[in-house]
C-alpha cells in the first residue's frame, strides 16, 4: 500500500504546516470565548523572544489575509506555508505512483538542511530582537 510508507522531512515539515494553518483558524475562535493565550515560555521567563516568537500571531494573520502583519509577526511563517502549499501536491503524486517514493537523505544533505534550518533560526531570532527592541539603548 504506497500510503504506508515513510515520509520525506520536507513532507514531514509540510503537513506540520498544514496543521499550523488550521490551528490558526481556529485558534482565534478559542481566544475570543476564553481570553486565553499561549505566552513564549523563554519570554516570560527571561524577556528575551525566542526564534519562533511570533508565529502564532504571524499563522493567524496569514489565515486571515493580513500578509503585512504575519510577516511583521515573523517571516518565516511564508516559509511554512510554501512547505504546506507544496507537500499536498507532492504527497497526492507519490501516492499516486507519478514521483517514486523519497529516498533517504544522504549525511551531506542531512548536514546542509541541518545549517540551513540553523541559519533560518538565528535569522528569526535576530529578527525577534530587533523587532522588540531587546538590545537597544532606553
Amino acid at each position: 500500500m504506497s500510503f504506508l510508507r515513510t515520509f520525506s522531512v520536507p513532507e514531514r515539515v509540510g503537513a506540520f504546516g498544514l496543521l499550523v494553518g488550521v490551528g490558526a483558524a481556529v485558534w482565534p475562535v478559542f481566544t475570543d470565548h476564553t481570553g486565553a493565550s499561549l505566552p513564549c515560555p523563554l519570554r516570560t521567563l527571561t524577556g528575551v523572544p525566542c526564534p519562533a516568537c511570533g508565529l502564532t500571531t504571524a499563522a493567524v494573520a496569514l489565515v486571515r489575509g493580513e500578509f503585512g502583519a504575519a510577516f511583521g509577526a515573523n517571516p518565516l511563517i511564508f516559509v511554512l506555508a510554501a512547505l504546506a502549499v507544496a507537500v499536498v501536491p507532492l504527497v497526492v503524486l507519490r501516492a499516486t505512483g507519478v514521483l517514486e517514493s523519497p529516498r533517504p537523505w544522504s549525511s551531506k544533505r542531512r548536514r546542509w538542511a541541518g545549517w540551513l534550518s540553523g541559519l533560518l533560526a538565528v535569522a528569526s531570532w535576530l529578527f525577534q530582537l530587533h523587532r522588540l527592541g531587546i538590545g537597544r539603548a532606553s
